[in-house]
Order: structure tokens, then C-alpha cells, then sequence
């Protein structure tokens, strides 16, 4: 067993355990004779996406020394200039976020572009930038046109809890107008056929379809995810999971905000501001979102990708 196995064994969290099986590759390398610039190039080929990666990873390479009882190592790893390091990563790590005008520009191409079920598609990439969104998918498998009130949507989540939130004029029309559809369209070698689709209600927005002939509710989240990962496939230069386009849609709210108050978006998430106003801001917009993410924390999540959303 390798020495980095044996590490693994030695640790008590299950959190710390999942992070250290994540970075299994780090135990490839010997570390007896290293220097500073070897380990640099360690963790750089770890291909680190956030200033907070290249912490995890300096982390677990200190963690290791430590159970290697390498002194040496320990004090080089602790001595390592996290920002440079991440200087360094940012040109080469995958993109998380996408802008405003990114955000447009995919819907509009998936309107100009699409040949089957353009609107479902563009309406459900809309409801999670807007923030129709929670992990398991259960309040875009919930909602019902009947749900839309105005530009208000009631969003229920599978444990029964429910909450408002106010989208655009344009998302409200399409998911009552969506609500009534019940048919989707497929190619296939003789041309396009169509099939029926259903949901938990018959004004669901987001129905799906089943070919054992009735819709599951273990269905619904991977259907959604499938089509989500159409889209970035189809229409983006770069892969987001549907969590990242819900937080670049918070994002750009939260920079509408800042602009009212002349604060710029670089100001607001500067690692010493202090703001009240700031911190009101993104603390509204997240409760809004039903985002239960602490403020602390969201920042953590966008730090090192905000150039993005500046337009």
C-alpha cells in the first residue's frame, strides 16, 4: 500500500476523507528531495479553479507532511504564496460562471438555433439564472403555471416548504404559456415525431417524458440535468453545472444592486471590505434566492472569478 493510501487511513472526518480521496494524485509524487518550484508544479497540475482549490490542496499536501513527519516539507508547503499559486492556475482553470450578456446570448441562440423544444429549453435555462433552483430540482418539478401570479412564482420543494420569488415579466409569460404544454418532439429516421409528456400536474411547466408511459418522480432531476448539459454543450465555448448558472444569475442581480449604491462589484468582494451595505446586498439577494449559503461563504464560492461579471 502507498505511503498516501496509508495517509488516508490515518484521517477521522469523513469531510477531510472525501477531499483527501479527491486529490489521490498528490501521492504520485516524491517529495524527499523537492523544492519550492517542484511543489508549485504539483499543484498546478492538480489544475486548480479557485483560489480556494489551491488552499484545499496546500492543505492536504500539509496534512501529508505531517504524517510523513517531513518538517521540511511541512515549513515549504506553509511558506507557499497562495495568491501567486492561484496567479499562476487562473489562465489555465476551467470557467465556473458566465456573464450577463453570455447569459442573453445563449438564449437567444437556443430561440434562433434550436429545431425541437426550443422554449422548454431556453424557459428552463431562464429559471435557474433567475433563481428557480434548489439541489434535488423538486421546485422546477413542482412548479405549475397555476403557481404564477403576475411576476410572482410559488416554488415548492419536495419537504413541503414553500416560498415566493419575483422573476421577469418575459419568465412568467413563458412558464404559463409552458404550463400548457403537453407534447415533445424528437427526430428520427423517417423525421420528427411527437410524444406526449407529463407531470405530477397537467399545467406542470417542466414536464417530462417516460417511455414506460408514466412519469417518475427518480426521473425528473436527471431529465433536467440531461437537457441542462445540452444546452452548455450546444451553445457555450465551456462546461457549468446548473448550480453555477444559478449563482451567475445571483451575481449579476447583486451587481444591479451594488451600481444603485456607486459601488463597484471589484470593492464589494475585495477580501478587506467590510461594507454593511455590501454585505446587506448579497445577504438579500441569497435569503431572496433561497440560496442558504452564508455570505462568508458565496464569496468564497465567485473569489477569483469576478472579472466575469463585469460588464
Amino acid at each position: 500500500m502507498s505511503d498516501f493510501k496509508q495517509f488516508i487511513e490515518t484521517l477521522k472526518a469523513p469531510g477531510t476523507i472525501k477531499v483527501v480521496n479527491s486529490m489521490q494524485a498528490l501521492g504520485e509524487h516524491d517529495y524527499s528531495n523537492c523544492t519550492s518550484e517542484d511543489l508549485e508544479k504539483v499543484i498546478l497540475s492538480m489544475q486548480p479553479n479557485s483560489p480556494k482549490a489551491v488552499i484545499t490542496i496546500c492543505y492536504v499536501l500539509g496534512l501529508y507532511a505531517k504524517y510523513l513527519q517531513d518538517d521540511r516539507l511541512y515549513q515549504m508547503v506553509q511558506e507557499l504564496d497562495k495568491n501567486s499559486l492561484w496567479a499562476k492556475a487562473k489562465p489555465n482553470a476551467p470557467k465556473k460562471f458566465i456573464s450577463h450578456a453570455v447569459f442573453e446570448d445563449v438564449c437567444h441562440d437556443i430561440g434562433v438555433y434550436e429545431d425541437y423544444n426550443g422554449f422548454y429549453l431556453q424557459t428552463l435555462f431562464r429559471c435557474l439564472y433567475e433563481g428557480i433552483y434548489n439541489d434535488d430540482m423538486s421546485v422546477v418539478k413542482n412548479l405549475r403555471a397555476s403557481d404564477v401570479h403576475g411576476n410572482v412564482v410559488t416554488l415548492r420543494e419536495d419537504s413541503g416548504r414553500s416560498y415566493k420569488l419575483e422573476v421577469s415579466t418575459g419568465l412568467a409569460e413563458d412558464l404559463r404559456e409552458l404550463g400548457q404544454v403537453d407534447t415533445w418532439e424528437r427526430k428520427n429516421r423517417y423525421g420528427t415525431v411527437t410524444i406526449a409528456i407529463g407531470g405530477l400536474h397537467s399545467d406542470s411547466c417542466f414536464k417530462v417524458e417516460n417511455r414506460k408511459g408514466s412519469a417518475q418522480d427518480s426521473n425528473y432531476r436527471f431529465v433536467y440535468y440531461r437537457m441542462l448539459r445540452k444546452i452548455v454543450t450546444d451553445y457555450l465555448e465551456y462546461n457549468i453545472l446548473p448550480l453555477q448558472l444559478y449563482v451567475s444569475g445571483i451575481m449579476y442581480r447583486i451587481r444591479l444592486k451594488l451600481q444603485e449604491h456607486n459601488i463597484s462589484l471589484m470593492d464589494a468582494f475585495a477580501e478587506d471590505s467590510r461594507d454593511r451595505t455590501v454585505a446587506k446586498i448579497i445577504s438579500d439577494e441569497l435569503v431572496r434566492c433561497n440560496c442558504d449559503t452564508e455570505v462568508r461563504n458565496f464569496r468564497e464560492m465567485v473569489k477569483g472569478h469576478l472579472e466575469v461579471f463585469v460588464e
